[in-house]
């Protein structure tokens, strides 16, 4: 297995494809809260047939070790210094999905000299509301000291990140995969993990415009975690963004809508690929 060192523990990481010019962006694909880097499953082959994609799994999360205490602009430092330098990437195309495109969106502000592009799906440059902080902090809590029990991913989790149509046509089978992926988590790195991202994020708004990558914003139509006007108002925000609807689709675009995904992303790291 590889693994990479940084100052928020090692990180598994995964790579496939090759650059196909010497000095291509690395591909690197950042995974949501509670997920890991399987959930790019549909996206690696073909984003692989473009150049070199890293696949990492996030602190606490997959096969990486559990962090101490971070932030998220921690966390931002600790991929474009520490995993960058360790991997040779000199400059990487960011796909985040939700926690992941907050890394992508903070390297961006704070490391732009590293970051060619960034897509960001399903995210939020805002900070969490105080009514949900304190749920949030109390899920994390519960989650923490007894897993993540299928009845709590059924009645609480599965309603924000996925979408009726999905849990429709395949319900039982994600909640399954779900439950038991997010129990095979270390729980401290998990909570550090999820009190990092839900209940100390700080907005980053303000600084969007400094944004000089070029940017791909994409969403799921009925996203209730963070919901269509976020990436509205990120597109609306960092210069000359575009943004793309997935219809019919929650907060989990990629695993949701594959295809759909894949439609708009794999194009869009192509050019930047191509712009070098």
């Amino acid at each position: 297995m590889s693994y990479v060192r940084t100052r928020l523990g090692r990180w598994f990481y995964e790579e496939r494809g090759a650059p196909k010019r010497d000095g291509d962006p690395t591909i690197v694909l950042l995974h949501g809260l509670l997920f890991d880097g399987g959930m790019w499953r549909k996206q690696v082959e073909p984003l692989s047939a473009l150049g070199r994609v890293i696949v990492i799994d996030g602190p606490g999360h997959g096969k990486s070790e559990a962090p101490p205490r971070f932030t998220l602009e921690d966390h931002a430092d600790a991929l474009s210094i520490d995993a960058f330098g360790e991997l040779g990437i000199k400059k990487a195309i960011l796909v985040g999905l939700s926690w992941g495109g907050m890394i992508a969106m903070r390297a961006a502000i704070q490391h732009p000299l590293r970051v060619a592009a960034i897509a960001l799906l399903d995210t939020s440059a805002e900070g969490e509301t105080l009514t949900d902080k304190v749920k949030y902090r109390a899920f994390i809590a519960f989650a923490r000291r007894y897993g993540v029990p299928r009845w709590f991913v059924e009645r609480e989790l599965a309603p924000l990140m996925f979408g009726p149509k999905t849990l429709a046509e395949r319900g039982p089978e994600l909640l399954t995969t779900f439950t038991r992926t997010v129990n095979g988590y270390p729980r401290d790195g998990m909570a550090r993990a999820a009190l990092a991202v839900v209940v100390h994020r700080k907005d980053v708004t303000p600084k969007l415009r400094g944004i000089a990558a070029p940017t791909l914003v994409v969403c799921g139509r009925d996203d209730r975690s963070t919901p269509p006007a976020k990436s509205q108002a990120l597109s609306a925000k960092i210069r000359d963004a575009r943004l793309e609807w997935i219809m019919e689709c929650g907060h989990m675009s990629a695993i949701e809508r594959p295809d759909e995904v894949n439609a708009v992303v794999v194009p869009f790291v192509r050019d930047h690929i191509a712009r070098g």
